[in-house]
């Protein structure tokens, strides 16, 4: 059976990049079960960004998709990003690596690391070796460039003699369209199966990089439910403080700018100038390892 372990939903927060703010996902629960449905995925997990709610939501609609749907959450530690599974209680970021594996385990959960040597996520590197994980994603189709998941997967083999991990691949999707881009595969139809097998080392992945439309996709998904909660703010409780304050007008500023994304080649020219970063930086990247 095919799972993917990492996905998020409207529940994930906000983004910072530069000094944009902006919402991760604003992906709705039943649209992510409905895509893994059609793409034969049998087992999901929601991971959103600190906090399990979105995983709490999704599976109420579990047995109306007949998904199983393992709650988690992609928790900040101080030192990188470690995925939880099978969660039942929340765990504070910036905690240290060590204590946030504590408290998965504690509550019957497993620790995955995921994107370990991503340029632009914060991620554990080396680390991994250090830490009592369970898994290690050594395909993340998020992550796109052809570089930085190939210098997981040799880190991880080289080293399996010495500190074995369930291979593990997810799509790290943000909009539904990109669930199920890559997966883990185990022998077994449950979540029950799949545990077992991580816990086993008895797991691979399969699947493709995330198609650039679908990351352009994204960002304008992001910019356009942006623009609606902007706009119905603006338009209920008017009164003459709120219309003459500066924040106010600071809004009319960005539906303009939200509008200049949407209804521009903007959203497809940032698309490419993202995926050019990413390259970029993946390089460096291997630039660095290679150099070790």
């Amino acid at each position: 059976m095919k799972a993917d372990l990492h996905i998020h939903t409207k529940y994930s927060g906000i983004g910072r990049f530069w000094k944009l703010k902006f919402p991760d996902s604003v992906e709705e629960p039943r649209n992510i079960l409905k895509m893994a449905k059609k793409r034969n995925i049998g087992v999901i997990a929601i991971t959103d960004h600190n906090t399990i709610r979105g995983g709490i939501e999704t599976k109420k609609l579990e047995k109306e998709f007949d998904i199983e749907v393992i709650v988690g959450s992609e928790i900040l530690t101080t030192e990188g990003e470690i995925i939880g599974l099978f969660l039942n209680e929340e765990i504070p970021k910036y905690l240290t690596p060590e204590e946030t594996i504590e408290r998965i385990k504690e509550q019957g959960g497993l620790a995955i690391a995921p994107h370990p040597y991503s340029p632009i996520c914060k991620s554990l590197e080396d680390r991994i070796f250090d830490l009592d994980l369970d898994g290690v994603e050594v395909f993340n189709a998020y992550h796109r460039d052809g570089i930085v998941n190939n210098i997981a997967l040799k880190k991880v083999i080289e080293n399996y003699h010495k500190k074995p991990f369930a291979f593990i691949g997810s799509s790290d999707a943000h909009i539904a369209r990109m669930v199920g881009n890559a997966y883990t595969l185990f022998e077994g139809n449950s979540s029950d199966d799949l545990y077992k097998a991580i816990i086993k080392k008895r797991t691979t992945f399969g699947g493709k990089p995330t198609p650039l439309y679908q990351a352009i996709l994204w960002s304008y998904d992001i910019v356009l439910e942006s623009e609606k909660k902007l706009i119905k703010s603006m338009l209920f409780k008017v009164d003459d403080e709120k219309i003459n304050s500066i924040k106010f007008y600071k809004k009319i500023l960005g539906v303009f700018g939200g509008f200049m994304y949407i209804f521009t080649p903007l959203p497809i020219l940032s698309g490419f100038i993202g995926n050019y970063y990413l390259k970029k930086k993946a390089k460096e990247k291997l630039e660095k390892f290679l150099n070790i």
